[in-house]
């Protein structure tokens, strides 16, 4: 399929091609809908294998932060800029204040933030050429504190969706596989073993589990193969995606799958609908990691930092409207998310065309 075929198809705005020569810079814009505000969305490094894998990266991304801004009821559009690095040396300046400089041609249609594989200094390069770049979203300690809000994201979702499927208010007694220890994961641990859940892990790294091990008792440790096809009542991916696709979803044997990962699917529609037809309650990533969007509103000084956990409280609110109209209509919790994350798009875009 071609470019402007993926674009049409996904509803996608604007794609441009960032090239800077002398830093070997390989950028990717990508802009999906601006109907609410102008777009937000990290920026990503990533070693891809191919043009067509980055491009579809950037397409897809930016289609979610779309779907994440209008179901968290943020005012942003979606956007995602993807840096394809080869090589194994990590580029320097030159390379994001060139970054920096194509930003500014948007004139403030795009903000940027650290996304997978860059971090603050990064975006204190790009700064030195554009405005439209947050350092960091909370403070220089950034990287614990916005772990600790996506983490208790996905607290609520998994209390939603417990609510739902079990009628209990409590995770209590519940067992709970998550895949993946590291920053984020390891404080999901945190939330849900204080409502004293039987807990299963797995992680690639053997620090991160010996540390929850030390810290909680009973907890079971699996290999990263083992865990999908745990008996579970909740299965929670917080390592990096896809993990789920042709090859193992037959295997699933959990009830709820609910995680700080995005992307776990290969193919994400297909295998949300897989799922939803197997019986197995999946909550969407882009309401899971809602926490992203209150991040940015507290960033750029529309939101305090004690609003930010009343709005992660809304996450169960939403998450529960999402599963009720999942039910209603009989379509699953990914295209029911995407049904009510249009229908604002569409309302508050016919909105502004009033004059004023």
């Amino acid at each position: 399929m071609g470019i402007f075929d993926l674009m049409e198809e996904q509803g996608h705005e604007q794609l441009s091609f960032c090239y800077y020569k002398t830093a070997n810079l390989k950028g990717i814009i990508a802009i999906h809908n601006t109907a609410l505000g102008n777009a937000v969305g990290g920026c990503r490094l990533w070693h891809y294998k191919t043009e067509e894998e980055a491009i579809e990266d950037a397409l897809e991304l930016s289609r979610i932060m779309t779907y994440q801004s209008a179901i968290s009821e943020t005012d942003f559009g979606g956007g995602k800029i993807v840096l394809w690095h080869e090589g194994e040396e990590r580029p320097d300046e030159a390379y994001f204040r060139a970054l920096g400089r194509f930003i500014e041609g948007y004139k403030g249609k795009i903000i940027t933030y650290p996304d997978l594989g860059t971090e603050s200094l990064d975006m204190k390069y790009i700064n030195r050429e554009t405005k439209s770049v947050i350092l960091h979203r909370l403070s220089p300690t950034e990287s614990e504190e916005s772990s600790e809000l996506t983490a208790l994201g996905v607290f609520w979702c998994m209390k939603a969706c417990a609510k739902f499927l079990f009628g209990v208010s409590s995770l209590e007694g519940l067992t709970v596989a998550v895949q993946g220890v590291g920053s984020v994961g390891s404080r999901v641990v945190k939330h849900v073993m204080s409502e004293n859940v039987k807990l299963i892990i797995t992680d690639l790294n053997y620090d991160c589990l010996k540390r929850v091990q030390d810290q909680y008792q009973g907890v079971e440790i699996v290999s990263p193969d083992e865990i999908l096809n745990l008996e579970c009542d909740i299965l929670s991916p917080c390592a990096l995606g896809p993990i789920i696709g042709d090859h193992n979803i037959d295997k699933l044997k959990c009830k709820i799958i609910v995680g700080a990962a995005y992307n776990i699917f290969e193919k994400r529609r297909r295998h949300s609908q897989i799922l939803y037809e197997k019986g197995i309650l999946c909550a969407p990533d882009f309401v899971v990691n809602s926490a992203e969007m209150f991040l940015t509103e507290y960033a750029l000084e529309l939101l305090t930092k004690e609003e930010i956990e009343q709005a992660l409280e809304r996450i169960y609110e939403i998450m529960g409207r999402v599963l009720a109209l999942s039910k209603k209509e009989d379509i699953s919790p990914y295209e029911a998310a995407l049904k009510l994350a249009e229908e604002r798009i569409r309302r508050v875009g016919q909105m502004k065309g009033i004059l004023c």
